[in-house]
């Protein structure tokens, strides 16, 4: 029997397809909404349920080319003992004696966290900017194309993206060290 705490390979490569197959929707709704905004348009004469459908049947066709991108690349990069890095010691979760274990090992939380900081600063620096900026440019920029808040915001978050991760980074590196140095310092004192 499997411990609820414990999901398969499998499973754990189902949901990464699904995410990216709905972030994949989402950056082709952003685009038509940037770079082909007439189009978009004409179809608010269509019901949502016609779209509506058809978003779900890209999101599904996204997933599925995931999934396959994920199995290629697990087969083709993949050790044999791949859950060596993902034991939750911080949990009391060890490798169980078979599937693997959920938790994330360190790289992935700081990737995953560093996207989702830099999301979060993305959209608090649009918001501060339009809050405070002259209504003379802002009607220089509502004259401006869409596509381009596309492009500035897709730029922007992997910006700060990136800086978030190599400030978590950093972090880890930090905390290592000085963990390190006491454990040193106890066993000196012992």
């Amino acid at each position: 029997m499997v411990p609820s705490h414990v999901t398969s390979e499998r499973d754990r490569e189902r949901t990464s397809a699904l995410a990216a197959g709905l972030a994949a929707t989402v950056i082709s709704w952003t685009f038509a909404a940037g770079f082909a905004p007439e189009k978009l348009e004409s179809l608010g004469r269509y019901s949502p349920w016609l779209y509506g459908p058809a978003s779900t049947a890209a999101w599904a066709l996204f997933s599925a080319i995931a999934y396959l991108l994920v199995r290629r690349e697990r087969r083709l990069k993949a050790p044999r003992n791949a859950d060596e890095g993902y034991r939750c010691p911080e949990l009391g979760v060890g490798a169980p004696a078979f599937g693997y274990s959920v938790c994330a090992n360190q790289e992935e939380k700081n990737r995953l966290g560093a996207v989702t900081a830099g999301f979060a600063l993305t959209i608090s620096t649009w918001v501060a900017a339009l809050s405070f900026m002259p209504e003379d440019w802002l009607d220089w920029l509502g004259e401006a194309p869409a596509w381009t808040y596309c492009i500035v915001s897709i730029i922007l978050w992997a910006s700060l993206s990136e800086g978030m991760y190599l400030v978590f980074r950093a972090s880890d590196r930090r905390s290592s060290r000085s963990i390190r140095s006491q454990s040193s310092f106890n066993s000196q004192e012992n």
